[in-house]
């Protein structure tokens, strides 16, 4: 890698800031495989439709929860669906509830014979039309056709002559694989409230499979957890081959290798210290912009994978311990301390902001990279009743304090009646579409007056101005200083404020996302001045190590 593994952190700027980092037992800090929720809560699915693209056939089983694959049976079908026991039906090359051109019931006849093996129920289903194994939370059975009601599986127990076999339904819990588009179905599996289906794609291990699922191309596994209602769908993923599906996701495939570096180090710490927010779901992370974009191999190509490849197992470090690694698109000059977005009180001391020099070599070429958001007063009124605050008519609004890299940390609001509402800029982005968190709250009046010694006064010149040192010695004051105030510190002329006379408040900006640990944008602009994927990783989070 032409560099140490492992390089600490110069403190580029300020002194540090936090938010906490995880901790793990020893030796435990990472994982090997993921669950990745695709579908899950309101995105459900009625059914899932699978296609081999590298490998071919099915086989059918459960993970325990080391995630260690557990064979029942298997399929050389290589067009398969999973869908909930349930009447479901084909449409648009997709099961779902309501009319289509092919319908899977949820009545089945049994045979009354019982099996221990999954070879022996397949072998006795082939002698019966329509029938095919089942495994009923831990006893294979044979069963018999898919029908919409039970009369219908009576008429049909009569028509083939199995007097013996009686109608029978499945739990909420229950799944069945159906060969896709004809829905015969060919396995079914009901685990209870202990088991859920997983498929691993391929008949066995001797070739990396890919498979097809809604449009995208994935690397290992699928769960199907179910209860009583539709399907949550999870890709089982090394987590190596889960960053590959993320990096082209979250950084363009054309940017420099470096940067691609960085990104992959970041989204391989992230997936391993942030799987707490969907572990009622059954998984680790999903795959949208709530964890991070996760789409599978459509976009990757040489470069990414190479970026993946050249840092397998690295992660960025707080204090040796795998770090929470937040990034957004673009900081617009500046990213802040987790705590001031966030409100943070967790110890996290590598996630402390920096002024940002290197976005501005590529701020002609980013989209929307310096913006505006007008928002009337009454909107912003309105927009605080909603939330419970009993305030009038907003009269005036002002940045009342910078964070110390000149990011806005605290927005006040003035109703007519002088009462003060004030706000994070985090909250404000979410109410107001704000593209970043750094930001300008302009309009008209200017109130960034400190007083010095009760009589004079300095507004955003320092010219003339003199500081005594701690030693005794007086000196010129240069640049943009801090000054303490009753509020805290802030840079000097922090507070700027709206004309009460207008009717809006204008919000003028640059970047694009939270502005809280690497940027993006940032990365590919060091990574073009010649920086490697540890110069970016250690400049955007405070004394980590990356190994």
């Amino acid at each position: 890698m032409g560099k140490s593994l492992i390089r600490f952190v110069a403190v580029l700027l300020a002194a540090a800031l936090c938010l906490g980092c995880v901790t793990f037992a020893a030796g435990s800090d990472t994982k090997e495989t993921l669950r990745v929720g695709l579908f899950y809560g309101s995105t459900a699915l009625p059914g899932a439709n699978l296609e081999n693209s590298v490998g071919s056939g099915y086989r059918f089983g459960w993970y325990d929860d080391n995630l260690t694959f557990h064979q029942l049976g298997s399929s050389t079908e290589t067009q398969i669906s999973v869908v909930k026991t349930q009447n479901v039906t084909l449409s648009g090359g997709n099961y779902v509830d309501g009319t289509g051109s092919v319908t899977v019931g949820c009545f089945h006849l049994q045979l009354p014979t019982t099996y221990t093996s999954f070879e022996e129920a397949q072998a006795a289903a082939s002698t019966v039309s329509n029938g095919f194994p089942a495994w009923i939370e831990g006893t294979y059975y044979v069963r018999v056709g898919a029908y919409t009601t039970k009369e219908e599986a009576l008429s049909a127990q009569t028509a083939l002559g199995l007097s013996t076999a009686a109608v029978v339904g499945t739990s909420g819990y229950a799944v069945t694989v159906v060969v896709t588009k004809t829905g015969k179905p060919i396995f079914q599996f009901d685990g209870g409230q202990g088991y859920s289906l997983g498929i691993q794609p391929g008949l066995d291990n001797s070739v990396k499979t890919v498979t097809w699922f809604k449009g995208y191309r994935y690397y290992g596994g699928f769960q199907y957890r179910r209860s009583g209602g539709n399907l949550t769908v999870i890709n089982i993923v090394n987590l190596e081959d889960y960053i590959k599906g993320v990096l082209p996701y979250e950084m363009s495939n054309s940017w420099p290798l470096e940067a691609l570096k960085a990104q992959a180090v970041c989204a391989r710490t992230y997936a391993v210290t942030n799987t707490v927010s969907h572990a009622s779901s059954g998984f680790d992370v999903c795959n949208n912009t709530h964890c991070q974009m996760y789409q599978g191999l459509n976009l990757a190509n040489d470069r990414t994978d190479q970026a993946v490849e050249e840092t397998a197992g690295e992660y960025v470090r707080y204090q040796g311990q795998p770090a929470i690694t937040y990034y957004s698109a673009s900081d617009g000059g500046a990213t802040e301390d987790v705590r001031n977005i966030w409100n943070s009180t967790a110890n996290l001391p590598h996630l402390k902001g920096v002024i940002d020099p290197y976005e501005a070599d590529l701020a002609d070429s980013i989209s929307q990279y310096n913006w505006t958001v007008t928002v009337s007063k009454s909107e912003i009124a309105s927009k605080l009743q909603s939330k419970g605050y009993n305030c009038g008519a907003i009269v005036d609004a002002y940045v009342a304090e910078l964070s110390e890299t000149g990011n806005p940390k605290t927005i006040t609001f003035v109703d007519a009646n002088g009462k003060k509402w004030s706000f994070g800029p985090e909250t404000l982005r979410i109410w107001f579409g704000l593209r970043s968190n750094r930001f300008t709250v302009g309009g008209g009046s200017v109130s960034n007056t400190y007083y010095v010694n009760g009589t004079s006064d300095i507004l955003s010149s320092v010219s003339g101005a003199y500081a005594v040192g701690g030693d005794g010695t007086v000196s010129t004051i240069s640049g943009t200083p801090y000054v303490a105030t009753a509020s805290g510190t802030g840079l000097l002329g922090s507070a700027s404020s709206t004309t009460s006379s207008g009717t809006s408040v204008t919000f003028t900006g640059s970047g694009y996302g939270h502005n809280v640990g690497m940027s993006q944008q940032g990365a590919r602009a060091m990574a073009l001045r010649g920086m490697d994927y540890i110069d970016i990783l250690t400049f955007y989070f405070t004394d980590v190590t990356v190994g």
